[in-house]
């Protein structure tokens, strides 16, 4: 199990950069398309700032705060990882480190988030709501660690 946490890592911090670079070159800004039946959207958003556009205005702030956020995530996955058993909450801390990583990439390397994943539902709230690959892994690995204290 050891061995393949650092390839899951690379598998998913690369499917959601591929899905970012596809959205960055086939999309324009802002627009939607319909997928699976129309219950999810492919969108291209970008966001500067934190969950809900929080502190866009401040670009330095945001990065630097999303720094020291994420080198404790890849400190702990990487003491994880090389420790036997505990596959749950290895699985956990390296959906958590993908996601970090990958949000944390276009922060530097962008200086804003790429976000494509929407959700139709009743609720407007929700339905405006966009997210991307590393966002959904960061709150996978979230549950799976939270699972993992439960049990």
């Amino acid at each position: 199990m050891r061995r393949w946490m650092p390839g899951m890592f690379a598998v998913l911090l690369g499917a959601d950069e591929v899905m970012k670079q596809y959205v960055e070159d086939y999309m324009e800004p802002g627009e939607e398309r319909r997928i699976a039946g129309g219950k999810l959207l492919l969108r291209r958003i970008h966001n500067p700032g934190f969950a809900l556009g929080t502190l866009e205005d401040q670009p330095k702030i945001v990065r630097n705060v999303s720094v020291a956020a994420a080198v404790p995530v890849f400190a702990w996955w990487l003491s994880l990882i090389w420790r036997k058993g505990h596959w749950i909450e290895k699985t956990g801390s390296t959906l958590a480190a993908a996601g970090a990583a990958g949000n944390l990439m276009d922060r530097l390397l962008r200086g804003k988030v790429v976000d494509y994943i929407g959700f139709r539902t009743r609720s407007s709230f929700f339905s405006k709501l966009t997210a991307n690959l590393a966002d959904l892994y960061l709150a996978a690995g979230s549950l799976l660690m939270a699972v993992r204290k439960i049990l």
